[in-house]
Formats: structure tokens, sequence, C-alpha cells
């Protein structure tokens, strides 16, 4: 298994490499871009890089037999869709309408969002692919809440460079010690190889990875989550992550890590 963590890592490191600077370029060329906090013009949605370069290096170890081919497609369907959805909300999303009550409150007025579209499908995919790799009814729901609920996490986190990231190496990291299977590691390491050449980029606000980058590690962490955990500690994680969602109508995560000094030095660190 040790071979085929290398090797996701290895390929996604030499094509983000490749992929970075083409896909900054051709974002730029078409304008999809968006002001950062010093107010310069980057670009928005490198995002689409992950969906690329997963693709190429998650197929390519099933292709060799290294990996569980249904588990790979299963979890390439649910990223490059849950991207695909992001990627939407990153070109034509309102930016008036905060919160989930205020998606929902607005399509109760006849409106619809990318907002509420995105959770909406955001829903499905995790409860499809919970339906076809659960095996009791009390796994299905726990796994699409789990998908669901981390997929939006790296979502409502994502608004300081490198903060979505951050969370996401940490928890990932967490889970690779805690899992009870090392077969799906692959899944990560390939994202860690995309992180080695992307992450200082978006530390340093050179580039937005936006929603469809966002969604993307978000749900890679809830796929990641269903396939390694114990059910007691995907029961501990879906209790935090309801927490957090419930927190999150009522305060501010920004104000929050910039009052506390110890999350305000970790949020800014490598900045």
């Amino acid at each position: 298994m040790k071979n085929v963590n290398i090797l996701s890592f290895i390929v996604s490191l030499i094509l983000s490499y490749i992929a970075v600077p083409m896909i900054k370029d051709m974002l730029f060329r078409n304008k999809i871009v968006s002001l950062n906090y010093n107010n310069e013009e980057i670009p928005l949605g490198m995002g689409i890089l992950f969906i690329f370069v997963q693709v190429i290096s998650i197929s390519l170890t099933s292709i060799l037999g290294w990996a569980d081919i249904k588990v790979a497609m299963g979890y390439l369907l649910a990223c490059t869709l849950m991207g695909f959805v992001g990627l939407i909300d990153d070109l034509v999303g309102e930016t008036d309408i905060k919160g989930f009550r205020g998606h929902i409150n607005a399509f109760f007025k006849g409106k619809l969002t990318t907002g509420l579209l995105k959770a909406g499908i955001g829903f499905f995919i995790a409860l499809f692919i919970s339906i076809i790799f659960s095996s009791t009814l009390l796994d299905i729901v726990i796994n699409t809440l789990i998908i669901a609920l981390f997929t939006n996490l790296t979502n409502l986190l994502d608004l300081r460079p490198g903060r979505s990231i951050k969370v996401f190496l940490l928890i990932s990291v967490i889970m690779l010690f805690t899992n009870i299977t090392d077969e799906y590691n692959f899944i990560l390491y390939s994202i860690y190889g995309i992180l080695f050449i992307y992450f200082p980029i978006d530390l340093k606000a050179k580039a937005m990875m936006g929603d469809v980058g966002s969604n993307f590690i978000g749900i890679t962490l809830g796929i990641y989550c269903i396939f390694t955990q114990t059910l007691l500690a995907r029961s501990i994680y879906l209790f935090i992550l309801i927490l957090i969602h419930i927190l999150a109508e009522k305060i501010s995560f920004t104000k929050v890590i910039e009052k506390n000094k110890f999350l305000s030095f970790l949020d800014n660190l490598g900045r």
C-alpha cells in the first residue's frame, strides 16, 4: 500500500507543477479573477486544478490495480460533481445572501440561490455515496451527514488565504493516525501532492481556489472519513460538525479567530 501512496503523491506533484501556471494563465486570460485582501486581482477558481489532477492520479492507481475501482470511481464522481457545483457558485454566486437560513428564506420567496443549489446537490451526492458504501440504515444516515457537513465546513472557513487548507491538513492527518484501514490513504496522498505545489500560492493570496476547491477538499475529507473511521469516531466527528454549523449561524468564526491569539497565530502562519 505504501507504493500506491508514493505513486499518488508523486503523480499529483508533477501534474500540479505543470498545471498550476497554465491554469492561472487561463483564468487571467478569461477574466476569471477576484480581489484579494490587498485589493490585487488574482485568479479565482484555481480549485479546478484539484479536479484535473485528482482524476488523472486516482484513475492511474485504479488502472494499475492498486486501488478498488468502485471506490475510486465513486470518489471521483462525487468530487467532480461537487467541484462543478462549486464552480457555478464561483462564477455566478450571490454575495449578498449569507447563511443557510438566508438561502432558505430566498427560496421561499421564489429565488433560487447558487448556495442553496450547492447545498441541495451536495446532500444528494452525499446520500448517493453513502447508500453505495454503507451496510446499515444507521451508517447511511451518519455517513450522509458527515460527507455533506465536511463539504460545507471547508467552504465556511474559506474566508482567508490558506485557512481551509490548514483545517483540511489538520483533520486529514488526524484521520490518518486514527484510521482502521490504510487501503484508502492514496486519496489523501494524492491531495497532498497537489497542495505541496498549490498551498504556498494560496497562503500568499496569489490565487483563490474558490468554492470549486473548498468543496473538493471538503468532500474528500467526508468520503475518507466514512471509509476509514470507526462508528464511534464518525459519531464524534458528526457531533462536532453539527455543533460548528449551528454556531456558524450565530457567530463569525473570523472574528473569533482574530480575538484569540493562538488561533490568530495559526491562521496567519505562512502568510
